[in-house]
């Protein structure tokens, strides 16, 4: 996988977490959130587009996360925090 892939050069970290993350989210969610980075406590701070959206992905928080990880072979995700993007 392209996550595996990535996780392998230090300077593609950023990419790799990335793409885990798409991965994890399947094609339908990942058009409705955006990955952001990793907070200190190692939550991922993900935006969303409405209410509706951070919900599920707070109801889907573990299994998001278990996947993230099992893609990147280690553990960086240890959590979510999910925000809902202001309108522009």
């Amino acid at each position: 996988m392209l996550a595996e892939t990535f996780s392998q050069w230090p300077a593609a970290q950023g990419a790799a977490l990335t793409t885990a993350f798409a991965d994890a989210c399947g094609p339908r969610l990942a058009r409705e959130v955006s990955m952001r980075g990793v907070l200190r406590d190692g939550r991922l701070l993900v935006l969303v587009r409405s209410e509706e959206w951070a919900a599920q992905l707070v109801a889907l928080e573990s299994p998001l996360c278990e996947r993230v990880n099992a893609r990147l072979g280690r553990v960086v995700a240890s959590g979510l925090e999910v925000r809902v993007a202001p309108e522009r």
